[in-house]
């Protein structure tokens, strides 16, 4: 049986840390600040969904479309930890590889699940539609005389 605190884990994840002598807490996007973030963060769920293929794509491809849009990902990782941008990219190698993967484990099912129901729509479009059937004759059909 699962005690009341890993259920809150579960509905909303948030990871204390350190990184370069400060505290932070990296936190899972709330509903409306997630639906906010979706315009920033579209590069990313669009790279994410050209990766899904027949299912989740594998982390090197995660993480190339994140370096891809590295930029966008700053921007998501300072909303998800409360900190400035100019604070990330200040960030040793390791501080920043550290906040990455963190960042990508409290919010990763967030842009995966985006990316996912996505693929499922625009799979279940192409399958529903059909290529246009040749246009009708315009030619006037010969009448019998009668």
């Amino acid at each position: 049986m699962s005690s009341g605190a890993d259920d809150l884990e579960v509905l909303h994840p948030e990871r204390l840390l350190t990184i370069a002598g400060r505290g932070i807490t990296v936190r899972e996007y709330g509903f409306v600040e997630g639906l906010r973030l979706l315009r920033i963060a579209e590069p990313i769920v669009a790279g994410l969904q050209s990766g899904m293929g027949s299912g989740v794509p594998a982390f090197e491809s995660i993480m190339g479309v994140i370096a891809e849009h590295a930029g966008v990902a700053v921007q998501l990782m300072a909303a998800a930890a409360d900190v400035e941008v100019e604070w990330i990219e200040s960030l040793s190698q390791d501080d920043g590889q550290l906040l990455l993967m963190v960042w990508w484990s409290v919010n990763g099912p967030f842009y995966l699940r985006t990316a996912a129901t996505r693929a499922v729509v625009a799979a279940r479009a192409g399958a529903t539609s059909t290529p246009p059937s040749s246009a009708p004759a315009t030619e006037a059909q010969p009448t019998s005389a009668g």
